[in-house]
Formats: structure tokens, C-alpha cells, sequence
């Protein structure tokens, strides 16, 4: 048996946790533990079946349980994997992903990038609803995307295009929803999923390393986004995926030219331009501004088709910023409603810019504790660096590093 836990790889034959080029030898009893924890996804197991579940033919004390548990989150390097419940006994605190374990094929004579057998029209104009809801990202967007992704799979379950959908629909939700915590798991059986219905999908290969990215199995990730981009550059959701990785691998000058050119391909999208314009801004200036201009252009019309869009009115709050227009950022930040919503962060990011520094920190402990778990941005954006040296926002970067 072979799973994924916090980015280790444990290899039931051979008793091993690898993790990069990390490799952790596991004891029998240690390695029962794991499995055992792992099969009940989440829930919390009792002192009385642990022992009688990884010891069933002789009688221990707790403290052999104790001992076990201690070499588990020594080994494996995170003292929060396993949580210990008072006065109840143990939970697994992260995801479990159960790898496909064959490689990616090569697309056969005379087979199309997009081929699928049980393409749906009806079911894929519901995940288009979908993407509209991830990149609008206003109050319930995400909860929104996970329900229409649903209901696309109800449709055409056999459809690898709809699950692959569905599985960034939730990975999206567990990293910037408040009631994703614990669906992480479901996102990876369902990209799982969609490459075993066809592993020559660029966008199931995509959903894949998406996941693979969040369990922190950087290879299996970049393996995955490079067979869907040699299948399938044209697709935003695909470049996206791709620029995310980057991002998080901390390779920002790569990512954001798959992020300018998700703004090349879709003419009404903010966040392309936006993202391009953080990542340049302390690097090449003249592109930062190049961008910033581009995307606050289209923040601006948004904007007058719709005056309470969120992301059109944080983003333009954020580029205002950037383009030093920084009185205008901030009254305009004024009358910005993002409590509950992911576009928090960008609020915040403009709010660091402009030097309000205890509202940025206040935004993004509010931000926290809605569930937001990006760690990886809280790196790349430049106005969050601006609060590095601020004691409270170590504070939560360790935290949310840790969770």
C-alpha cells in the first residue's frame, strides 16, 4: 500500500516515509499506527481501539501507545499531524491521497488533446458557472463552485473533464474556504478519478498536480502541470494551475508570465494582470506597471457594469496602490466590504502598501480564522513583505505554515 501524508510518501513494504529526498525508516508498530489513523480520514480513534487495533494479540499499556505516537511526528516532522484529543485519544490532521500509482502515458495515434468519450454539454456549462464563481470570489463564491461542480458530476459522472473540474473546484475550496478544511482528501480522489477515466487529459493531468502541489509532492505536481501544458496551453484554468505551482516553489518570474497570459486569453479577467503586476513590482518595475495598468483598465469596467463586484473593486484598490495612487487606494478601500471572502488578502496586501500596517495585520487575522490557508502567497506578495518584520505576522505565517 502506498499513500500521501504531509507530503511523505509511505511505502508499506518497505516501511518508509519519503518525502523529497527525505527518507524516514518507520517501525512496524509506527507504520500500523499511520495506516490505521489514516484509514479513519479525520476522525478521532479512541486510546482503547488504538491499542486494540495496532497491538490486537497482546495487552500494552498507554504508554506504548504514547511512545509510538511520539516517533510518528518525530520522524515525520510535523509535532501537528497527529492531534492528540484530551481525555479521548488521537485524529490524523492532515489529508490522506492515495497516489495513482502508473505513470502518464503518451497520447496515442490520432488522439486529440481534449478527447472524452462522455463530454456533457449541459454538465460543462455548469462548471463554467463554476470558474465564473472562482474568479469572481466574492461572499459564498467558492461554496457556489463546489455545489455547481457537484451537480456537473451528477450528470456526467463519467465524464474526466467534469471531475477534474470538480477536484479544482474543491482544492480551491480547502485552501481559501472556511468549511474546506477537511475536503482535501475528496478534491484527490476526485482527480484520481479523472485520470484513470482518461490519463490523456490535459485538464485531469492538471487537477492532479494541483493536488499533488497542496500535499507538497512537488515532483509528481510539475510532472503533471508539464504533460497538461504539452497537451493544452490555451486553457486559462490549465496556465493558472501551473503559474500557482510556480508561485509556490518560489520560481515567481515563470509564474507570472503563465499568469500575463491567463489575462491574454480571457478578456474580462482581472486577477491574470493582477497577479503578474505583484510578482514584477519589486523585479521589473516597467512590466509591473505595464500590467497594473492593463488590469485595473478592466477592474474599471467591471466596475461600472457592476458596482458591488468584490474582486473587480479590491483589485482596483490594490493596482491604485502599486501605481502609487495611494490616497485614491485607500479611500476607495473605505467602502470595500470583503469580510468573509477570500479578496480579503488583497485588501490587505493594498493596506500594507499604502502603510497601514495594523489594518493589515487585522484584515489578515480575520482572514485566518474564515480558513484561508494560501501560505504560499503570504511569500510572493510584495505588499505582504512589507510586514515581515512585524512580530504578529510571523506570528500567523508560522501558524498557518504549521496547520
Amino acid at each position: 500500500m502506498k499513500i500521501i501524508i504531509d507530503g511523505w510518501r509511505i511505502d508499506s513494504d518497505t516501511r518508509q516515509a519519503t518525502r523529497e529526498d527525505v527518507v524516514a525508516a518507520l517501525s512496524p508498530r509506527a507504520l500500523r499506527l499511520l495506516l490505521v489513523l489514516a484509514e479513519a480520514e479525520g476522525r478521532v480513534l479512541q486510546r482503547g481501539d488504538l491499542l486494540d487495533l495496532v497491538w490486537p494479540t497482546v495487552t500494552v499499556s498507554d504508554e506504548s501507545l504514547s511512545q509510538v505516537i511520539s516517533e510518528l511526528r518525530r520522524k515525520l516532522r510535523n509535532r501537528g499531524l497527529i492531534e492528540t484529543i484530551a481525555r479521548t485519544g488521537y485524529r490524523l490532521t492532515a489529508p490522506v491521497m492515495r497516489p495513482v500509482e502508473s505513470g502518464v502515458p503518451a497520447v496515442s495515434a490520432g488522439q486529440g488533446p481534449e478527447r472524452d468519450r462522455d463530454f456533457n454539454l449541459e454538465a460543462h456549462a455548469l462548471c463554467l458557472e463554476a470558474r465564473s464563481e472562482m474568479v469572481r470570489c466574492g461572499e459564498g463564491s467558492l461554496e457556489r463552485a463546489e455545489h455547481l461542480t457537484a451537480e456537473a458530476v451528477e450528470i456526467a459522472p463519467d465524464c474526466a473533464s467534469v471531475r477534474a473540474e470538480r477536484a479544482i473546484a474543491l482544492a480551491r475550496a480547502h485552501t481559501y474556504w472556511p468549511e474546506g478544511r477537511h475536503i482535501l482528501h475528496a478534491a484527490c480522489s476526485e482527480a484520481e478519478l479523472a485520470v484513470s477515466l482518461d490519463r490523456s487529459s490535459p485538464l485531469a493531468q492538471s487537477a492532479l498536480g494541483y493536488v499533488h502541489a497542496l500535499f507538497g509532492s512537488w515532483t509528481a505536481a510539475e510532472r503533471g502541470h508539464a504533460f497538461a501544458l504539452s497537451r493544452n496551453a490555451r486553457d486559462p484554468l490549465i496556465l493558472h494551475n501551473a503559474a500557482w505551482y510556480l508561485m509556490s516553489r518560489g520560481k515567481w518570474r515563470a509564474a507570472l508570465s503563465y499568469f500575463e497570459q491567463v489575462g491574454d486569453l480571457e478578456p474580462h479577467n482581472i486577477k491574470g494582470y493582477l497577479i503578474a503586476a505583484q510578482l514584477s513590482s519589486s523585479s521589473d518595475p516597467s512590466r509591473s506597471r505595464r500590467n497594473a495598468e492593463r488590469a485595473l483598465k478592466r477592474a474599471r469596467a467591471r466596475i461600472e457594469e457592476d458596482p458591488t463586484d468584490p474582486r473587480a473593486l479590491t483589485a482596483a484598490a490594490v493596482l491604485m496602490a502599486l501605481l502609487g495612487e495611494r490616497q485614491a487606494a485607500f479611500a476607495s478601500m473605505e467602502d470595500i466590504n470583503v469580510r468573509g471572502s477570500s479578496q480579503a488578502i488583497y485588501h490587505a496586501s493594498a493596506m500594507a502598501l499604502i502603510g497601514e500596517t495594523d489594518r493589515a495585520i487585522l484584515l489578515l487575522e480575520e482572514l485566518f480564522d474564515h480558513g484561508w490557508r494560501d501560505v504560499f502567497w503570504l511569500d510572493a506578495d510584495p505588499g505582504l513583505a512589507t510586514l515581515t518584520h512585524d512580530r504578529r505576522f510571523r506570528r500567523m505565517r508560522q501558524s498557518l505554515a504549521a496547520a
